[in-house]
């Protein structure tokens, strides 16, 4: 009887489970083995590299690791960890598990020197950022396997990240690779490269100046951005606090995000440029046009507005000049809501602007029947909308472009490995939103802020500059605004009549000094002369080559 079942198992096995047990036996001496393609570069305007790979080793053990004290505290030691937890980690009854992550090939060849049974490394790419902390909102971070997580890292991962290839070769009883038998692979495609529009000397400058007045006024963060008003490059961004980019996880994630895009902030009379194109477009006012400032105090829609200083009567230009909220707030119901309310939507606020890089929110901004009877008086003096930073410098540099918004951008081109341009990024036109006339009017306007009003300190020696100041109060999320905590802004554009840059700084809670333009104004000022500076010798160096 046991003979006719032994019969009957034995054609089972050959004749039905044949195949099954070949595949089973072939994975027993066979290697399969994936091939990590490189990770694209990420390079500056000038094909400075921000982004590269370099080689890390990831050690582990296998189940045939003699666990033992001196020895861990040997291979504690080289590793550089804690001796009681390596042990933890070191269970026989494990079959693979890692001892530690990306080690520097010094680490390595310790590693192979030990000659120990069951201890193997691994050899693969890791992402480096040859600078550090600069750019860092920008370019952001990718993670233990090369999946970005950050920045145009996440943004643009599908070109960076490239196609794993694989091999599959035979081995023999010692488990060694027989390279010449049976031996199929397909290469990795490596990723593509991304050029940014960031230049590197201007990012730096912006970082320097910036970092500079966080600290001088103590404030809880800040923003700064330099934009080509014409193409809508980004040639810098920066954000305060930042972080180093190769140690990203020994910062808080808050830390990680891009302020620039993903916080809003109510921006006070720097958004007095809408209010003031929009009346200038549709005809409402004239530069020249006289209102009474009521003396700076003014009930209106349950509402009292303050002007800084008791002003009487004064011109549409001087009303900008001095940053009255009342008479601003008198040249918005001549206006009237609707129309405001398109300005504001056609200027960009309340939508995404569109740039390449993650996590951008919209803002707010509420439709007129939303509004009370006091809004007519708030939205125009920068309250009751909510803007990103960069929302703002777009809508200043939309004057500063002949009246025409533009979608910003980071990404300049995608190239392969040889150079070739895979994928550009062209000029992108949102809309026309005031005649070049009223532009080239909130230019001159805006010029007067700077030469005679609250924006002398953005000044910048041998040039006309535009802009405006912001001091607004912050909001409190459980009801009306915080007692003495402001955000402090100056957003504007140099040269006034032939804007080259755009420049937006904003201060988070800066003291005890916080009037923006005491705080913001200077940093303006500083990364506007070194940056026109800067450019200035770029070109002169490119008509000699």
């Amino acid at each position: 009887m046991i003979f006719f079942l032994l019969i009957a198992r034995l054609t089972y096995v050959q004749i039905f489970k044949s195949s099954e047990f070949k595949a089973y036996a072939s994975l027993q001496h066979s290697i399969f083995t994936e091939i990590q393609p490189l990770r694209g570069i990420v390079f500056d305007r000038n094909l400075k590299e921000l982004a590269v790979n370099t080689v890390s080793y990831s050690i582990f053990a296998t189940n045939e690791f003699a666990v033992g004290k001196e020895l861990e505290d040997k291979l504690a030691s080289v590793l550089n960890v804690d001796v009681n937890k390596l042990s933890a980690k070191l269970n026989p009854h494990k079959n693979f598990v890692w001892l530690k992550r990306n080690v520097s090939p010094e680490i390595s060849a310790k590693i192979k020197g030990l000659n120990v049974p069951g201890l193997g490394q691994l050899r693969r790419n890791k992402r480096f950022y040859p600078n550090g902390s600069l750019a860092g909102h920008v370019i952001g971070f990718s993670d233990i396997d090369n999946k970005g997580l950050e920045g145009v890292e996440l943004y643009c991962d599908s070109y960076l990240s490239g196609i794993k290839g694989w091999r599959l070769a035979h081995r023999d009883a010692k488990r060694r690779e027989l390279i010449c038998w049976g031996y199929r692979s397909i290469l990795p495609a490596d990723g593509y490269n991304l050029v940014l529009t960031i230049d590197s000397v201007i990012q730096g400058i912006v970082e320097r100046h910036t970092q500079y007045a966080a600290r001088k006024y103590k404030a809880i963060s800040a923003t700064a951005i330099v934009m080509e008003p014409h193409s809508g490059e980004i040639l810098a961004l920066y954000n305060y606090p930042d972080y180093d980019l190769n140690n990203f996880g020994d910062y808080e994630s808050s830390v990680h995000r891009n302020l620039a895009i993903t916080d809003i902030f109510e921006p006070g009379s720097s958004f007095k440029f809408v209010t003031a194109a929009a009346a200038i477009e549709e005809g409402r006012v004239k530069p020249e046009d006289k209102f009474f400032c009521e003396k700076g105090r003014y009930r209106i829609g349950g509402r009292l507005l303050h002007d800084y200083k008791p002003y009487g009567e004064i011109s549409f230009k001087e009303i900008m000049e001095h940053s009255s909220n009342i008479g601003m707030a008198k040249v918005a119901q001549l206006l009237g809501e609707e129309a405001l309310y398109k300005y504001i939507k056609d200027f960009g606020f309340g939508s995404l602007t569109g740039i390449d890089l993650p996590g951008e929110v919209k803002g707010i901004v509420r439709a007129p029947k939303e509004w009370s009877g006091a809004s007519i008086t708030s939205i125009p003096i920068g309250h009751e909308v909510a803007v990103t930073p960069m929302q703002l410098i777009c809508g200043i540099s939309c004057l500063a472009n002949d009246g025409i918004l533009v979608k910003p951008k980071i990404l300049k081109f995608i190239q392969d490995k040889d150079g070739r341009i895979i994928k550009s990024f062209p000029r992108h036109v949102v809309r026309r939103v005031v005649s070049a006339k009223t532009a080239a009017a909130l230019a001159e306007i805006l010029a007067g802020c700077v030469e005679n009003g609250t924006g002398k300190e953005a000044g910048v020696r041998g040039y006309k500059t535009a802009g405006k100041t912001g001091t607004a109060q912050k909001v409190n999320p459980e009801g009306g605004y915080y007692e003495g905590r402001y955000f402090s802004s100056f957003v504007g554009f140099v040269p006034a009549d032939e804007p080259v840059i755009c420049i937006l700084v904003v201060l988070n809670e800066p003291r005890p000094q916080y009037f923006g333009g005491r705080c913001a104004a200077p940093v303006f000022s500083k990364i506007a002369t070194e940056t026109l500076r800067y450019l200035k010798m770029s070109d002169e160096t490119k008509r000699v080559n």
